[in-house]
């Protein structure tokens, strides 16, 4: 068990440098529209869409990598007063009545609206450019997949830790 939890937060961690290196691309989709824009008076069709896509894969890969850092927001009022087995309890009983039965939505319905973009030949159409919506679905569905992962990872902890009352690693 322990193998497949190192597995999950290496693959969040190779998420994350994803993430990193769309962030550089999203730079320089931006530098170019600017550029192109204001400099060279060509606006470019492409660029908004591009950026558009590369922003939402940014977010939904970094979910998992945000995860595994315990990065996302929480309402924290009493949490950090509690013990970390109490916190553990909080955050398995979160899991199960929130997490899991949302995330488990999420993934399904996202993997029809891939299935549907890759049926219907789907184009995105916010520019006269019309890229293909299957990509960009699918990357939010390996994302939700992702999260999913470490969302395992960290229950399976948090109870190891409610448990037997010790880390797991």
């Amino acid at each position: 068990m322990r193998k497949l939890l190192r597995v999950i937060d290496s693959i969040s961690e190779a998420a994350g440098m994803a993430g990193n290196v769309a962030v550089v691309a999203l730079i320089i989709v931006l530098g170019i529209k600017v550029f192109a824009r204001y400099l060279f008076r060509e606006p470019t069709i492409w660029s908004y869409e591009t950026a558009s896509m590369l922003g939402v894969a940014i977010a939904y890969i970094g979910w998992s990598y945000t995860l595994k850092y315990q990065g996302h927001v929480r309402v924290d009022v009493f949490y950090t007063r509690l013990s970390r087995r109490q916190k553990a309890l909080v955050d398995v009983l979160g899991a199960l009545i929130m997490f899991f039965p949302l995330i488990i939505i999420l993934v399904y319905f996202s993997i029809g609206r891939v299935a549907f973009a890759l049926k219907i030949g789907e184009k995105l159409m916010e520019t006269n450019w019309y890229p293909p919506a299957f990509p960009i679905r699918l990357v939010m569905t390996i994302g939700l997949i992702l999260l999913a992962l470490q969302g395992l990872a960290q229950f399976t902890r948090d109870l190891y830790l409610l448990i037997r009352n010790k880390a797991y690693d």
